[in-house]
């Protein structure tokens, strides 16, 4: 951890010196009490410490007094894809789709596995959102009779190595149904032609895990994005 003293302006510099100081004598200052001393609001005192580099007020006056301070806790590798989606998430995609969405009479939802668990949930949401004819396929083979021309084909995947899409998107083009693929992974070796991926992430989850055992917490997060744009 990088304390930041080089951040603070003089009243900062002023207020830190004047606790330090007195940590020695109060060893169990409270923030309210602190901010009394200094003359200042908790909530400033706590805008004070996070500048500085601490995650709050406790570990600030640990540090103050010597005592050993408490270990952040290292985020997993899934919170860390999940933080980098929301950094980098594009609402743009949210839009489109919710367009495509609003512009169709009959939705089709599909994904494998535990995939379609999630487009159970989206089916839930989208009955009690749009006016609009939901219908989740629960197999592939089931799909091509589902198709007609005013049909918008929504297939969601994580990863896309696991299962094959080229049929069923062949199946949209002959009804003249729009189709559009939803992917959470990056998969550069994924190509469909003439139709059209939404990528979530950049990111990849573990290449060790099998298909059923990866997460779908990105994929449920875009779906409650859609649904927010939809309820506009």
């Amino acid at each position: 951890m990088r304390i930041q003293l080089d951040r603070l302006n003089p009243l900062e510099l002023q207020i830190h010196k004047k606790l330090s100081d007195v940590s020695k004598s109060e060893p169990n200052l409270t923030i309210t009490e602190a901010a009394e001393i200094a003359n200042v609001s908790p909530s400033k005192i706590s805008k004070l410490v996070k500048k500085m580099g601490f995650l709050g007020y406790k570990e600030y006056f640990r540090f103050l007094t010597g005592k050993e301070l408490v270990k952040r806790k290292k985020m997993n590798t899934e919170f860390s894809r999940i933080q980098e989606f929301m950094e980098n998430f594009d609402p743009s995609t949210t839009t489109y789709l919710a367009d495509l969405i609003r512009k169709y009479d009959k939705i089709i939802l599909f994904g494998y596995g535990p995939t379609n668990i999630c487009m159970e949930y989206f089916e839930y949401k989208l009955i009690y959102t749009v006016d609009k004819h939901i219908i989740r396929a629960t197999q592939p083979a089931l799909i091509p009779d589902l198709l007609s021309e005013n049909s918008l084909l929504l297939v969601f995947s994580v990863a896309g190595k696991f299962a094959q899409f080229d049929s069923l998107f062949e199946e949209a083009k002959k009804h003249h149904a729009k189709s559009l693929l939803v992917i959470e992974e990056l998969n550069s070796n994924l190509t469909l032609d003439n139709n059209e991926i939404i990528y979530l992430t950049k990111s990849h989850q573990d290449e060790q895990l099998n298909s059923h055992e990866k997460t779908r917490t990105i994929l449920f997060m875009f779906i409650e994005e859609v649904i927010r744009e939809l309820s506009k």
